[in-house]
């Protein structure tokens, strides 16, 4: 069975944004489920799901600060640089490197550097636990 990738990254992408959200794949199906902390379903429903998939990423092993950081990093214009540095210090960090990177006209940038990060976590979870992928 081969999995799609795009499968994989929308649930990274899903379980980052969500509060207590995880993912897990059943290698034979190809299905996606995904539980949270709020989720009504007993014990044993949630046996099966352990039982019968594989985790995927949590939102604590996808660093988006570190994609941001390294997203800094390729930027040549020391001013740009420096304003997104300063963006990540202190609380609401994510929002500010946001609007920095609107207020600059680099937002599609970093949305295609921060996918191309995404895939990469993707693959490599991927390889790391033999699924196959398209």
């Amino acid at each position: 069975m081969k999995v799609k990738l795009d499968d994989i990254i929308e649930a990274l992408e899903f379980v980052n944004m969500g509060m207590d959200t995880y993912a897990y794949l059943n290698p034979k199906t190809g299905e996606i489920s995904y539980i949270d902390d709020y989720m009504d379903i007993n014990a044993e429903e949630k046996e099966d799901i352990y039982e019968e998939n594989i985790d995927l990423p949590t939102k604590y092993d996808i660093d988006e600060y570190s994609m941001m950081e390294e997203f800094i990093e390729t930027i040549d214009d020391e001013r740009l640089y420096n304003q997104l540095y300063i963006a990540l210090n202190g609380r609401g960090a994510f929002r500010r490197f946001k609007d920095t990177c609107i207020n600059f006209d680099i937002i599609d940038d970093w949305y295609k550097f921060r996918d191309e990060k995404y895939k990469e976590l993707a693959i490599e979870w991927c390889k790391d636990n033999n699924i196959e992928y398209i």
